[in-house]
């Protein structure tokens, strides 16, 4: 077998590492040869040189590969290092022009939604949810998207307190509350529909990390006349870049 001549020997390590990533059980040498199209001798010699480091680990009794310690230690402190806010903001500022409304990262505290990062639209709107306030968590739909993934202990902790009606279509019954979080775990994607500000009208959805966990959400809002008429074009642009930044994050789960 030659090697192939565009692989240099960087190329060559990484991908015989994500051909090992790629197999959870293990995989053997012969397998990795085939697989990398890279000579079995080289794959040989670069993995004794992984293993000597503890990227690889060899299990003698299956005479296969898998990734070692280090290689774990290296992709969590990456994830680590990974700012939510500085990855969402390209995605935010593409979601509000898709839209042509104003766009908003939030992340959730004892019960309420702290706004972190807001795009404007084309069509920008009035708002009270101001960078760095807090809002009640229950009555907007990117704090929704947030407490429907917390605990149950949270969630019963938040709705047993007193829910106040902000606008007439405010929802505080705690019952149809429980039922509304459901929804959104089932659907994932949370409503505001002029239930803290008359006349307009929020879609959310949450965003999660390499530990399957929710750290934020990111809403499109806008005047509910305008927002009736595109429900579902909003929701598929959502749905894909709240996606592909829980990806960026590290989640390759299915939520």
């Amino acid at each position: 077998m030659t090697e192939p001549a565009n692989l240099s020997n960087i190329d060559k390590v990484l991908t015989i590492l994500e051909t090992i990533s790629d197999h959870s059980d293990g995989i053997s040498l012969s397998e990795l040869a085939k697989i990398t199209l890279i000579p079995k001798t080289t794959v040989f010699r670069i993995l004794e040189s992984l293993k000597a480091r503890e990227y690889v680990l060899y299990d003698m009794l299956n005479e296969s590969y898998s990734l070692d310690i280090k290689s774990l230690e290296l992709g969590i402190k990456g994830l680590m290092n990974v700012n939510l806010v500085e990855v969402s903001i390209p995605y935010l500022k593409t979601l509000s022009s898709k839209t042509n409304e104003t766009c908003f990262l939030g992340v959730y505290n004892q019960g309420h939604v702290i706004y972190l990062y807001k795009n404007e639209g084309t069509m920008s709107i009035q708002t009270n949810a101001r960078l760095g306030s807090r809002i009640p968590a229950y009555c907007t739909g990117i704090g929704k998207a947030l407490l429907a993934y917390q605990p149950l202990e949270e969630i019963e902790r938040v709705l047993s307190q007193k829910l106040e009606k902000i606008t007439e279509k405010t929802v505080f019954d705690r019952v149809q509350l429980y039922n509304i979080l459901a929804d959104i775990r089932l659907n994932g994607y949370a409503f505001d529909n002029e239930e803290n500000e008359e006349g307009l009208t929020c879609i959310a959805k949450p965003v999660f990390n390499y530990t399957n966990s929710i750290v934020g959400a990111i809403s499109v809002a806008g005047p509910t006349h305008r927002m009736s008429h595109k429900i579902d074009s909003v929701i598929f642009e959502l749905q894909n870049i709240c996606n592909t930044i829980s990806r960026r994050l590290g989640y390759i789960g299915t939520k």
